[in-house]
């Protein structure tokens, strides 16, 4: 029976893969709503409940921590079983700025970030096997400072998308946490990533934060070395660091505080 002064009914024990090249995630069950984010191929999620017409269904992806409506016609479900396998076992992850592979007969587009349920140690050539073009990295095996500063940059001048986790659309947070997951690293909507590092002893490949006091909104940049940092204005853009602090401080009023993070060892 559907919820209590509620139009969705809830399932349970239900999942679904993505399995086009993007999966919009809607906030209400109408396309007119916002854009919460987007799934890329091969990512997973949970189905908590369907419209009474189940011409939507509410989703929630544990990676992202982050849950929304999406078109039944996207959706495709899994059984229990290969969600559990998906989600805890190594995969493939697209590097690429575009890539594809054969999927039901026809070609299907792969973006950075899309995922490809082979590991390592697969006894055939799944690249071959599946008819894939493109280059991945084994999500299992971190990347260092300069592999996440070369996945960082394929996404200079992405523009400005709220919701967007694409080279065609990118929102602030969501970017950024894509290019951390490329790299191998854990990033979703309640903790941010590594650990925290004082401002002047960042690296390249360390997160810069910038804190707005009063409001509490964050804005990101990675260091890319060289007194320089990747950040997002109306695109993705690289700009002295000095150059961009001036700017953010510039468009605030109020008081802000830079902090740092990074994700990879002490002596690294």
């Amino acid at each position: 029976m559907p919820k209590e002064n509620s139009n969705e009914w809830p399932l349970n024990d239900a999942f679904g893969i993505c399995r086009q090249t993007i999966l919009p995630v809607y906030r209400k069950p109408t396309v007119d709503s916002a854009l919460v984010t987007q799934l890329l191929f091969g990512e997973c999620y949970q189905v908590l409940a369907v419209t009474e017409d189940r011409t939507w269904y509410r989703i929630f992806n544990e990676d992202s921590r982050i849950g929304g409506w999406i078109s039944s016609k996207s959706i495709k479900e899994i059984n229990s079983l290969d969600y559990q396998k998906f989600l805890n076992q190594d995969y493939q992850i697209v590097t690429s700025p575009i890539a594809a592979i054969e999927y039901m007969g026809t070609n299907v587009y792969l973006l950075p970030g899309s995922r490809l349920h082979f590991s390592d140690l697969e006894l055939f050539n799944w690249q071959d096997h599946i008819g894939f073009t493109g280059s991945v990295r084994s999500h299992a095996i971190k990347a260092d400072r300069d592999q996440l500063v070369d996945i960082a940059l394929k996404y200079v001048n992405a523009p400005w998308q709220p919701g967007g986790r694409s080279i065609f659309g990118l929102d602030e947070q969501l970017g950024f946490a894509l290019i951390y997951s490329i790299a191998g690293y854990t990033w979703n909507s309640v903790y941010l990533p590594g650990r925290i590092i004082p401002i002047n002893q960042v690296k390249p490949g360390d997160l810069i934060i910038f804190h707005q006091q009063s409001s509490h909104q964050d804005h990101f940049g990675i260091y890319l070395g060289m007194e320089e940092v990747l950040w997002m204005d109306n695109k993705m853009k690289v700009s002295d660091l000095n150059e961009w602090e001036t700017n953010l401080k510039n468009q605030k009023s109020e008081e802000v505080v830079f902090t740092a993070r990074s994700v990879f060892k002490k002596d690294g």
